[in-house]
């Protein structure tokens, strides 16, 4: 093999590795930050899911009358949501979401959602639910 060819051969793998770490950079970069996001989110559904747990009969009534306020302050007729305040983000949570009948304090939304779900039923009372993902739920109350 002349000489001229072996600078060829090893400029083509030199050329070829420089574009595998360009590409393989990426996306590595993003395969960690799914697995970091992934992680965080499921971290905020077991704290949310260990609070829900803890409540008693004395928090739920306070999540009940929070509830109330807010349906009677707002109003809703459509979908809102905003960032949780100051007192629910020390708990985890990242928001609030109303429609006319319920009120959910978030602490991950979406497709994989854990929540805390208080709705007005028709009669005028309440029913409170722990949604720990989508799958798995549990009226909390009434017992």
């Amino acid at each position: 093999m002349s000489h001229s060819m072996k600078i060829i051969i090893k400029a083509i793998i030199i050329s070829g590795l420089v574009i595998l770490v360009i590409v393989a950079f990426p996306v590595g970069r993003f395969i960690f930050e799914m697995i970091s996001f992934d992680h965080d989110m499921e971290k905020k559904m077991k704290i949310g899911q260990k609070y829900m747990d803890s409540l008693t009969d004395k928090d739920i009534q306070f999540w009940i009358q929070r509830s109330q306020k807010y349906l009677e302050e707002d109003k809703p007729t459509d979908f809102v949501t905003r960032d949780a305040p100051p007192d629910l983000q020390q708990l985890g949570m990242v928001g609030i979401e109303e429609e006319t009948n319920w009120v959910d304090y978030v602490w991950v939304g979406g497709m994989d959602r854990t929540d805390l779900s208080v709705y007005r039923m028709t009669n005028g009372s309440f029913q409170v639910t722990a949604f720990y993902n989508i799958y798995s739920n549990r009226v909390i109350w009434p017992k």
